[in-house]
């Protein structure tokens, strides 16, 4: 009899945390999509991702805990933990992520300015050396010639 009260137990506290858990990384999703351009296909596909891997972990954790036995209350105990989370702390998660991704977006741009810049330099020196180089080639060639030769002489 215990041990049935204790696996019941120890599902609902799974279940509660896993709602918590639902939540915090659906705000993580959300604060990605905000600092991150994602095409509307994207944004289904992490969708898609986000509840295929909590269904399975809800039914890994039910024939963990619970012996596979579907009940009601696990997944309103679920959704309680989320709405919970939503209520209290998700807020400051939300802020806190945005804030953290957006100074990593930071840090990442100007290196990628900086290297952006390096090879709009390099392409001009390319481009300059390319010049003088075919440059020369036609004098060269102009010289070899020998028209070169007979305008210098008129001279």
């Amino acid at each position: 009899m215990f041990e049935i009260i204790y696996s019941q137990g120890n599902m609902f506290v799974v279940s509660l945390i896993m709602g918590i858990c639902m939540g915090a990384v659906y705000d993580v999703l959300r604060s990605i999509r905000k600092n991150f351009n994602h095409s509307d296909m994207l944004v289904g596909i992490e969708d898609i991702i986000y509840w295929l891997f909590f269904t399975w972990l809800f039914i890994e954790n039910i024939f963990k805990y619970n012996d596979g036995s579907f009940r009601i209350y696990i997944f309103v105990v679920a959704i309680t933990g989320l709405v919970i989370y939503k209520n209290t702390i998700s807020s400051g998660i939300f802020k806190l992520l945005n804030y953290i991704l957006y100074c990593a977006k930071k840090c990442v741009e100007k290196p990628k300015k900086m290297l952006k810049n390096g090879v709009k330099w390099y392409k001009m020196n390319i481009s300059i050396f390319r010049y003088f180089k075919n440059n020369k080639k036609e004098k060269d060639a102009f010289k070899s010639s020998g028209r070169g030769k007979d305008e210098q002489r008129e001279r």
